[in-house]
C-alpha cells in the first residue's frame, strides 16, 4: 500500500496492554516531545544561519585584506632596485620615515596624539587577535 510505514513498529507490546487514558497521556507526552524537538531544530537553524553570515563576513574581510596586502607587496616590489644592496635601500626607506616621525613628535599636540595612537594600536592588536580567534573557531566548527 502506498504511504504505509515500513520501519520499526510504532506500537510495541507495552502499548497493547495500556488502557485508553494511558495511551492518550503517552500520545500527549510524545507530541510535547515532538514540539520541543521542532523548537530546538528551529533555534539551531537560526544559530546556523547567524554562523554562516559571520563566516561569509569573515571571508569577505579576509578577501579585502588579501587584496590590500597584495597591493602593498606589489608596491614594495616595484620600489626595490636590484642594482643597490638591500641594506642601503632599507636604510634609505627607514630614514624617510624617521624624519616624518621626528617631525610629528616635535609638535606639542603630537605627544597627546601619540598616547592616543598607542592606545589605538593596542586596541587594534587586541581586536585583530580576537578576530583571528573567531576565524579559527569558526573554521574549526566548520571543519569539525
Amino acid at each position: 500500500m502506498q504511504g504505509e510505514y515500513n520501519g520499526k513498529p510504532i506500537f510495541r507490546r507495552r502499548y497493547v496492554s495500556m488502557n485508553e487514558d494511558a495511551i492518550r497521556e503517552e500520545i500527549n507526552r510524545l507530541q510535547d516531545e515532538l514540539y520541543s524537538m521542532q523548537e530546538a531544530l528551529e533555534i539551531f537553524g537560526k544559530d546556523n544561519k547567524d554562523i554562516r553570515n559571520q563566516v561569509r563576513e569573515g571571508q569577505e574581510s579576509n578577501a579585502r585584506l588579501m587584496k590590500s596586502l597584495e597591493c602593498q607587496i606589489q608596491s614594495l616590489e616595484n620600489k626595490i632596485d636590484y642594482r643597490t644592496p638591500l641594506k642601503a635601500e632599507f636604510a634609505e626607506a627607514v630614514s624617510e620615515y624617521r624624519k616624518k616621525i621626528n617631525a610629528l613628535y616635535e609638535t606639542s599636540e603630537s605627544k597627546a596624539f601619540a598616547k592616543n595612537i598607542k592606545a589605538l594600536t593596542v586596541l587594534s592588536i587586541v581586536n585583530t587577535f580576537l578576530i583571528l580567534v573567531v576565524v579559527v573557531l569558526v573554521g574549526y566548527s566548520i571543519l569539525f
